[in-house]
């Protein structure tokens, strides 16, 4: 693929992915789980800042957001000047965390784990970097269940890829969460409806590392 074509595709894969992320549905979700976070807070894939606006200021002592689209980190940036949110913002991918061993107390990672491409070194990471009992909050979109939904994902799983920005239809992050060493403390599990019913099931909840 040629470079104009790639940058092309990423501009149309950020512009997907901030529209898209920022839907009802997702912004229920959101609404419903990032208030939870506390402590020291490490959100990977933070793109362009959705969460922002509902971490509990109260609950909170420090806030970093990583993510590998340095795009994505200006937009973030921008919105967390206009929220008067103090938040450190950092180049880096999930599979490398630039942070120390049992220094968070909650990871938050919301419609991301759908793109990482080492979904396994991410989560091991993210063990590493949780203090004993420190908590993953997640919120994901998962593969469908039953036997027509999936196969549409599958054939429409490539060019989903291309338009936004890596996003797999495919992947089902709650096996790779709890396959992965987390246990569950709580979990909610629905159906996308409508427009968005190709995404498959929309899962929430919050881990913590068996072994700490």
């Amino acid at each position: 693929m040629c470079n104009l074509c790639e940058r092309v595709l990423s501009s149309v894969g950020r512009s997907v992915v901030t529209i898209a992320c920022g839907a009802s549905p997702f912004r229920t979700m959101r609404e419903r789980m990032i208030p939870a976070a506390a402590g020291d807070v490490l959100e990977i894939g933070i793109g362009s800042g959705h969460n922002l606006d509902l971490y509990d200021r109260d609950r909170i002592r420090t806030l970093v957001g990583i993510d590998p689209d340095t795009k994505m980190l200006a937009m973030a940036g921008r919105r967390a000047c206009d929220l008067g949110r103090n938040v450190r913002l950092m180049e880096a991918s999930a599979e490398e965390l630039p942070v120390e061993t049992q220094s968070v107390d909650t990871v938050v990672a919301s419609y991301v784990l759908c793109t990482i491409p080492d979904t396994d070194k991410a989560l091991t990471e993210i063990r590493r970097v949780l203090r004993p009992r420190g908590r993953l909050i997640f919120l994901e979109h998962a593969a469908a269940q039953g036997k027509i939904l999936p196969h549409v994902q599958r054939r429409m799983n490539a060019g989903w890829r291309l338009l936004a920005g890596g996003c797999n239809l495919v992947r089902d992050p709650l096996s790779k969460i709890t396959n992965s060493g987390f246990g569950l403390d709580c979990l909610t599990e629905r159906n996308f409806t409508g427009s968005m019913r190709f995404l498959g099931r929309h899962i929430a909840g919050i881990a913590v590392s068996d072994t700490q």
